[in-house]
């Protein structure tokens, strides 16, 4: 029998995930006319598109902090598979504009072998580390991504030298609603957190001098 804590975690759980379904269809809604409106108005007025852009920037922010509060509360690997983390980090980094992706610097030094992981929560933890990286790197210094295999498991590190704020700060990044961005929802590294463990691996957050290095280790299959 699940005792009470557990049980009430799972009610939570079920209830954040409704919420979000049912969220996400107004906020889909409002993305399409968001969009309707850039294509027909284009940029003749200024203004207009800017509360355009506007709009699309606070409805991706909301489906994110959905998306952190979702994956913060799963407590089971529901449908896990091979997953080629490379392939995700590439995918993610080729959506980038090219502005973006001068932020970030990406290599593998081999071929890392394939972690066994649910799809949605390997995407989700590579993209909300990317992004809280990005928000905390000083931002004359790019982000540092590195895949590798290490004897039994396939290691993904993130580094860069962080603000001085942020550095001050930085062992409360893995603790529930710390967030080093004002518009981030305090979730993201603390379901990246529950994300690695559910998975059987491990985490360590390090740092030297100004620049910090989360390190992620998986097993591989």
């Amino acid at each position: 029998m699940a005792s009470p804590a557990s049980q009430e975690t799972n009610e939570t759980g079920d209830v954040v995930r409704q919420l979000t379904h049912e969220l996400r269809q107004p906020l889909s809604t409002i993305e399409t006319a968001a969009y309707y409106l850039e294509m027909v108005l284009g940029k003749a007025d200024e203004r207009v598109f800017r509360q355009v852009e506007k709009i699309q920037q606070m409805v991706e922010q909301m489906n994110w902090m959905l998306s952190d509060a979702v994956h913060y509360l799963q407590a089971s690997v529901p449908h896990p598979h091979q997953m080629d983390l490379a392939e995700i980090i590439g995918e993610i980094l080729a959506g980038y504009e090219s502005k973006e992706a001068a932020t970030v610097s990406w290599s593998a030094t081999s071929v890392a072998p394939l972690v066994y992981m649910d799809p949605s929560q390997a995407l989700h933890l590579v993209r909300s580390v990317l992004v809280v990286f990005r928000q905390m790197a000083d931002s004359e210094q790019p982000v540092l991504i590195t895949l590798v295999p290490e004897g039994p498991s396939t290691v993904f590190t993130c580094a860069c030298a962080v603000r001085a704020e942020v550095l001050d700060r930085s062992p409360e990044l893995f603790a529930p609603f710390y967030s080093p961005h004002s518009s981030g929802s305090g979730l993201a590294l603390a379901g990246v957190r529950r994300i690695v463990e559910v998975h059987g691996g491990v985490f360590r957050l390090s740092r030297e001098g100004t620049r910090l290095t989360l390190e992620v280790r998986l097993p591989a299959n």
